[in-house]
């Protein structure tokens, strides 16, 4: 039985936590934390909890320490955009161009670039300033939600990343020319941890787990792939369709079942 009369202010507490959910200035483009969840409902005190166990495992997790049951993940939302290759880079934004970061994402290495291109579907359906993301990869990748693809009338499979044979072509448009290309995915649902984080978790790289997204919209995701790689930081990739339908904003987080 929870007590709760050590907080003299429950509304307060809620307040003070859904107040920050507002978007800072280099916020990524996905504005999931638009629609905040009902602080003052039922709900509040289970997630209030659950929200203040996920700090400090986050807290201790920073230190390089490792809680008891470290089963609280955090949640990232992965907003369309696009990986382009070197040849792609060249032909959207000009001869010699190379990605530059405007904002570094979470994981290490990985940026939001100023860059946006236009993607145009065989249907001649167009998605206006998609992001590109770097560095450059081997083979230019454009990731789009259910949503998307039903706005630019596609059928796009969900891949993991990197599996692009056989992916649907659409038209990139940049400033400085156009590019026909396939790799149209919609991104399989995944965590990103380095292996220590996997051992702690009992997991191993390309295992599948579940993932609950708790509170009064919480959905499990029954099948999401676990990436490890050295150097990688903890956290689970939804696509928007995905966040919105759980109801994660900014500071949700999630609970792998093993």
């Amino acid at each position: 039985m929870r007590n709760w009369n050590w907080f003299p202010d429950m509304s307060q507490a809620t307040a003070d936590l859904a107040s920050q959910t507002a978007p800072p200035a280099d916020c990524p483009d996905c504005t999931v934390c638009l629609s905040v969840r009902n602080w003052e409902g039922p709900d509040a005190q289970e997630l209030l909890e659950h929200m203040v166990r996920s700090r400090v495992e986050d807290a201790l997790r920073e230190q390089g320490l490792y809680p008891s049951d470290p089963r609280t993940v955090p949640l990232g939302v992965s907003a369309r955009h696009v990986h382009l290759s070197s040849e792609h880079v060249e032909a959207l934004f000009g001869p010699g161009t190379k990605l530059r970061p405007k904002r570094w994402l979470y994981q290490p290495g990985e940026f939001a670039t100023e860059n946006t291109v236009s993607v145009v579907s065989p249907s001649g359906r167009v998605m206006e300033r998609v992001r590109i993301l770097g560095p450059e990869r081997k083979r230019t990748q454009i990731e789009i939600s259910r949503t998307d693809a039903v706005s630019i009338r596609m059928n796009v499979p969900m891949r993991n990343s990197g599996d692009l044979d056989d992916s649907p072509s659409v038209t990139l448009v940049g400033p400085a020319g156009v590019v026909r290309t396939d790799g149209v995915i919609r991104a399989a649902r995944h965590i990103h941890c380095s292996p220590e984080q996997a051992a702690a978790f009992g997991l191993s790289s390309n295992g599948v787990v579940a993932v609950r997204i708790p509170g009064p919209e919480g959905i499990t995701f029954p099948e999401v792939l676990v990436r490890a790689h050295p150097g990688h930081k903890l956290i689970v990739h939804l696509d928007t369709d995905d966040a919105n339908a759980a109801g994660v904003n900014c500071v949700t987080h999630g609970v792998v079942l093993v």
